[in-house]
């Protein structure tokens, strides 16, 4: 197994904690939900707050899984171009695709720190039912896309390693 191999793996081990983090507020949130629609209609007494820690947990939610996804290759991809393609040009597109996912999410990771920063800067908080910090969200949120350019980055570079197909003329196997 070669050092990227052994990287990305390591890589794939903190998505999955985070996938855990991520499963964990999932389920939090369902208590929640099912415990306040309980409480409001046995005792006429919601939960203080439900809405608030609910929508705060969909942050927690969606942006700590959104790397784990790309690592298990399962965000939705439109083929209808390229499987018409040689696979040659076929790779091309897929290498570029993923640069630019890398390019577009670093800048992503950049705005939403200083966003985060700034909320932190004013300790930001949510005025409802309950009052708490905006803030740790903003950098949850700033986590989640830092994680999914690493990703990015890292199938970029499994996709430009990985042998070119032996049917194709002037094809060359990179050898490990």
């Amino acid at each position: 197994m070669s050092g990227f191999q052994r990287l990305r793996q390591a890589y794939g081990r903190l998505l999955h904690a985070c996938g855990q983090v991520s499963a964990i507020s999932i389920f939090v949130m369902l208590i929640l939900v099912v415990a306040n629609v309980l409480s409001r209609y046995l005792f006429n007494a919601p939960i203080t707050g439900a809405f608030e820690i609910t929508e705060s947990l969909m942050v927690v939610i969606i942006m700590l899984g959104l790397a784990l996804t790309q690592y298990h290759d399962g965000h939705i991809r439109v083929s209808i171009v390229t499987r018409h393609l040689p696979p040659a040009w076929a790779r091309f597109f897929r290498i570029s695709a993923l640069l630019l996912g890398a390019a577009f999410f670093a800048w992503c990771a950049y705005a939403s720190w200083k966003f985060a920063l700034q909320s932190y800067s004013f300790k930001e908080r949510e005025w409802g039912s309950i009052t708490f910090p905006l803030y740790p969200f903003k950098f949850v949120v700033f986590l989640g896309v830092v994680l999914l350019t690493i990703q990015f980055a890292l199938d970029t570079i499994a996709e430009i390693a990985k042998p070119r197909s032996t049917d194709q003329p002037g094809a060359v196997e990179i050898p490990e």
